[in-house]
């Protein structure tokens, strides 16, 4: 799955976390979004003692059947607005989720014509 992962990372913490690999910092009030380099992302990973949730945005659209694929992952449920298609989907293979209509997703990917955002469990912010 690294082959992908080649654009903006967020990680999703309730810690106040500060480093120089931090690109940028959203305060939800309850937790934090934090912004990083793909680069930068497995070195950053080791400043959190929990990390919630996780995301990476790339600037090209993805095939979503060969990331569901990759992560061994069932579609859930799929919605369009727009130019915007939004898929949810479960894989063993990760082990945190949340329930959607009594379903267990712990993917988001969200696609648009040039950019795809792929969400662990889901995505938080702006796709």
């Amino acid at each position: 799955m690294e082959k992908y992962f080649y654009g903006e990372f967020a990680f999703y913490s309730a810690e106040k976390v500060e480093s120089p690999l931090i690109t940028r910092t959203v305060d939800l009030g309850f937790s934090f979004i934090y912004f990083t380099s793909s680069q930068n992302a497995g070195e950053l990973r080791q400043y959190f003692s929990r990390i919630d949730g996780e995301s990476v945005t790339v600037n090209s659209r993805l095939n979503t059947k060969s990331v569901l694929r990759e992560l061994n992952a069932k579609e859930v449920s799929r919605s369009t607005i727009g130019e915007l298609s939004i898929v949810y989907a479960y894989s063993p293979r990760i082990s945190t989720f949340i329930t959607q209509n009594g379903k267990r997703i712990n993917i988001q990917i969200a696609t648009r014509e040039d950019r795809t955002t792929i969400g662990l469990p889901v995505i938080l912010g702006s796709y």
